[in-house]
């Protein structure tokens, strides 16, 4: 390996200015935040490290699904992860600064040589592995029909082999029939595959696929046995969840487009089974079937119930309560309203996508809804639902603190409802960070005792880190993941997007991200001027509106070297025409915003709670503006029609009061005094 200390800086030593922990203990942290029982001791040298991890099936057995693979020199990077658990991380220390342009360059150098090292090493082991299983298989005996877990879940051997320290061993094959991996099942139940074996779209058949008819796809062994010996149909095992969608996609390339697919997926508290089998049922045109009871096939048969019934292909009646149809006719006549979370703009429980170019002010704007709902406060005019929001700040967390810190300083607020987690999530690399949000809200919300409303996701490339954003065989499992997390939780889910190389085109990456979501809305900043624009809206009927918003400096005190620092808040831009769609503005919209100017050029005063313009106070920025005194004089009669006022009134935008008018439409009313009410830049 060629030796880049000169360019990593040599050695590595903490900064002055900030104390932080050893690099190793950094590294052990991020193992045990990511559910991992790290190892005792930590090397960093740039080589592949293997350790138990914690995780279920590695005590007793000596496997060590755990890895980590770190750089030394200059700033400590590298990845670790869980084979058993399918989740990869990056590591890099913190070294009690910001990092330069050269030294982020270079630790994008070290990530992607720690990524091309565990590649090639894990090609290495899935190589050894496969010639290692094969004579395993071959000289495993038969399993007798009463052994344990055998005689635990009521089944036949079918085909499963025993060690030689009695466990069951059953094997996964490639699709051209290539013995890949196998897996151990002992006494009770407990699970692991063979260290260093390749698991991702292998399965292992039982029974024949002679006859005409359906095929089934399981997760477990004992869950495809029990189907297999009710239906005497083939089934697959898949072996996991996550696996079901990979082997789906296999058997359908096998046994083409004819061919009748069914899964049978586990009942999970979690949703995970559904949802692996909901995505593969719609990739790969399979049916897909979930016992009505937590546990899986074998369980439902355990407890007595009739599986035969469950997964034979419902018709008639049968089909029609399965699938809780609703008739025309049973539809009472109460209209049942959208359960909106911000009024006109999302609902609660929706999936949202805010996309837009870097410094548009996207994530601004997302933290002024977050503060909104959290304080529940109105939303640029709007009304919210109020509760608890969290925003996983997988994007330069830093930085998001300090702007929660500005929203506390400007609006003099406590942001009690508003929670932010620096560490990062990644969507992409299994189920394990999806779980923790699940547990995280139902923590939160425990503690707070009110529910969360909104998560917001800060950004979708570093939640999806390592995924082709244009694949939909990469994204479509991170955004089935965001469903889990929205199903579970019956939060709103709102993920911040960049825009791509075209931004008229919209969002970048795979065009199935627009298509699951609910809600789009689209971040531009143009000459000075930032707006957002629902570009796509799936329950409610603001599709076209845009909402202005500016930002404001807010001073936080100076910088380690004595310089002010600062950052902003997004608040209603109301001189930009707020809550207009976005179209050419039409004489009535630009009548407004004359009488608006007025309003805020006379000290904005106000009168009951509305604001309020005087007569002559829209006749003098009339003059100001270049009109005479004459024609300023009748543009502000009520009775003209060429005038500015009788449309407004006519409108009921405007209500006459003294010897001027009060603005009457609500939204409008209320931005403009949240505008004047908040509190100035120090």
């Amino acid at each position: 390996m060629a030796d880049l200390s000169n360019i990593f800086g040599g050695p590595w030593s903490p900064a002055p200015e900030k104390l932080v922990a050893p690099p190793e203990a950094q590294l052990i942290d991020a193992m045990r935040a990511a559910g991992l029982e790290p190892p005792d001791q930590i090397y960093f040298d740039g080589k592949i490290h293997r350790f138990k991890s914690g995780t279920k099936g590695s005590p007793g057995h000596g496997d060590k699904p755990g890895w980590y693979l770190v750089f030394g020199d200059g700033i400590p990077a590298g990845r670790f992860g869980c084979w058993r658990m399918g989740m990869e991380q990056t590591f890099r220390a913190d070294i009690g600064r910001t990092l330069t342009q050269t030294e982020e360059m270079s630790h994008a150098m070290r990530l992607a040589e720690s990524k091309a090292l565990r590649d090639a090493a894990l090609e290495r082991q899935h190589q050894v592995a496969s010639e290692t299983v094969e004579q395993i298989w071959v000289g495993a005996q038969a399993a007798l029909p009463d052994h344990p877990y055998l005689s635990k879940k009521g089944i036949g051997v079918h085909g499963a082999r025993a060690t030689g320290d009695g466990r069951l061993v059953v094997p996964l094959y490639d699709q051209d029939g290539t013995l890949s991996t196998l897996q151990y099942i002992d006494h009770e139940g407990g699970k692991l595959y063979h260290p260093g074996g390749q698991t991702g779209g292998k399965f292992w058949q039982l029974g024949s696929l002679d006859e005409p008819g359906p095929l089934y796809v399981a997760e477990g062994f004992a869950t495809a046995a029990t189907i297999h010996e009710t239906t005497t149909r083939p089934v697959v095992v898949a072996y996991s969840a996550s696996n079901l969608v990979p082997v789906t996609g296999k058997l359908r390339e096998m046994h083409g487009p004819g061919q009748e697919i069914v899964i049978v997926a586990d009942n999970d508290a979690s949703g995970v089974g559904q949802r692996y089998a909901k995505q593969a049922g719609a990739n790969y045109g399979a049916r897909t079937v979930v016992p009505p009871i937590q546990g899986d096939a074998n369980d439902y048969v355990q407890e007595g119930h009739d599986l035969s019934a469950l997964l034979v292909h419902q018709t008639g009646t049968a089909v029609i309560d399965k699938l809780k149809v609703v008739f025309g006719d049973q539809l009472g006549n109460d209209y049942e309203a959208p359960d909106e979370l911000v009024e006109g703009l999302m609902t609660i429980g929706s999936s949202v996508v805010v996309y837009g170019d870097s410094n548009s002010g996207k994530t601004f704007w997302a933290l002024s809804v977050a503060t909104a709902i959290a304080t529940g406060t109105d939303c640029y005019g709007r009304q919210t639902d109020s509760g608890l929001v969290i925003y996983l700040a997988s994007e330069a967390p830093a930085s998001i603190r300090s702007r929660m810190q500005a929203i506390k300083k400007y609006h003099k607020c406590n942001l009690e409802n508003l929670v932010m987690v620096p560490v990062p999530m990644n969507f992409y690399n299994g189920d394990q960070d999806a779980h923790d949000v699940i547990e995280l809200v139902r923590a939160v919300e425990e503690i707070k005792g009110r529910p969360v409303r909104l998560i917001i996701g800060d950004t979708l490339s570093r939640m999806s880190a390592g995924a082709n954003e244009n694949s939909g065989e990469d994204m479509g499992p991170v955004m089935a993941r965001f469903d889990q997390v929205a199903t579970a939780t019956k939060a709103a889910l709102m993920i911040i997007h960049h825009n791509g190389k075209d931004a008229a085109k919209g969002a970048r990456g795979w065009s199935g991200i627009r298509a699951h979501i609910d809600t789009e809305i689209e971040v531009q900043e143009r000459d000075g001027i930032r707006s957002v624009t629902v570009t796509k809206q799936r329950e409610l009927p603001s599709k076209g509106e845009t909402i202005y918003f500016k930002l404001e400096v807010v001073e936080m005190g100076v910088s380690k070297f004595g310089s002010p620092a600062s950052t902003c808040v997004a608040v209603p831009d109301t001189e930009s025409n707020t809550n207009k769609p976005h179209k050419k503005p039409t004489k009535h919209d630009e009548n407004m915003r004359t009488i608006e100017r007025a309003w805020w050029a006379s000290n904005a005063e106000d009168r009951d709670g509305l604001p309020y313009v005087s007569r002559s106070a829209l006749r003098d920025l009339l003059i100001k503006d270049g009109m005479s005194e004459r024609t300023a004089k009748n543009k502000t009669e009520a009775s003209r029609s060429d005038g500015i006022i009788k449309s407004m009134l006519n409108a009921g935008a405007l209500e006459p009061m003294e010897d001027g008018w009060v603005f009457k439409n609500e939204a409008q009313a209320s931005a403009m005094l949240m505008q004047r009410n908040a509190p100035k830049r120090p």
